[in-house]
């Protein structure tokens, strides 16, 4: 029974000698990922702020251009207007 409170004392004394000796390391791991998702949501914000200018620019261009649409619409309503009447057509 001796030797085998003697194992384990040895035992949870490496276990705790390890736990110590890696404790460094992942702290320096944790911040070093902190530090990786934060520049990875930094460059996420700076794309979200160039997307919805991206978008916002396409809305403005595909209202202009449904404006051009009526526009030349009309000017064809009102070319076969005076086709018929001046019998050009």
């Amino acid at each position: 029974m001796l030797i085998m409170s003697k194992q384990t004392n040895i035992l949870d004394s490496i276990k705790t000698i390890v736990k110590e000796e890696i404790r460094p390391v992942e702290e320096r791991l944790d911040k070093k990922i902190t530090n990786f998702k934060d520049e990875l949501l930094a460059g996420n914000d700076k794309l979200d702020v160039k997307l919805d200018k991206i978008l916002a620019e396409q809305a403005g261009t595909s209202a202009s251009l449904n404006q051009h649409g009526d526009k030349i619409e009309n000017h064809e309503i009102r070319i076969q207007k005076i086709e018929a009447n001046t019998g050009l057509a």
